[in-house]
């Protein structure tokens, strides 16, 4: 099993009267990914399509004075914000996601699939912030062939082709449809957050 990474939460930031301003700084601290279900910003339009979450539900009247605390705030993708809601069980319920302890109940496979571990809590967390979903485990396996072809274009680039070859041509033309494709591609993602 591969194991969830979730950034420490700096905790020295400032108090502000509303929430919301410490969004600039969720993002930098969540390295711009949610903080459940480790999906890249990127790919939901980035930091004007991901939500605050409070952690704990500010709208139970015992943690009302959590609204604005700044360790109580999860950057969020809009799927695990309302799936958790204002959900809250004070036994076996959530893990916060900066705690170490949240990679022990929630792991991804070698295929990036979401896991649990078979505990209750490990459930919880699973069935209520929807891990099941595919979605997790498709756009896992995009990042890792992003990363797969940065490194066969440095490759790449490090070798001389002077050649006239049949497979010279193939791998340069192979290369203008892959750059078409990236040029599309992050241009939908610019789209998206615009």
């Amino acid at each position: 099993m591969v194991r969830m990474i979730f950034l420490k939460l700096n905790l020295g930031r400032y108090l502000y009267a509303d929430y919301k301003s410490f969004k600039p700084y969720l993002v930098k601290d969540f390295n711009n990914r949610c903080g459940y279900c480790d999906s890249y910003d990127k790919f939901f339009g980035g930091l004007k399509n991901f939500q605050i979450d409070h952690f704990k539900p500010h709208s139970i009247f015992t943690f009302a004075s959590l609204k604005h605390e700044y360790g109580n705030l999860v950057y969020s993708c809009q799927s695990c914000n309302r799936a958790k809601s204002n959900k809250w069980e004070d036994t076996d319920g959530f893990i916060d996601p900066c705690d170490e302890e949240y990679g022990n109940f929630i792991l991804r496979d070698n295929n990036g699939k979401i896991k649990h571990n078979d505990t209750v809590q490990g459930e919880y967390i699973y069935s209520n912030l929807n891990l099941f979903l595919r979605r997790h485990e498709l756009l896992w396996s995009i990042e890792r062939l992003e990363e797969q072809r940065e490194i066969i274009n440095k490759l790449l680039d490090e070798e001389v082709y002077s050649d006239d070859s049949i497979e010279t041509k193939l791998l340069k033309q192979f290369r203008q449809v892959q750059n078409e494709i990236i040029k599309y591609s992050n241009s939908l993602y610019i789209e998206i957050s615009t």
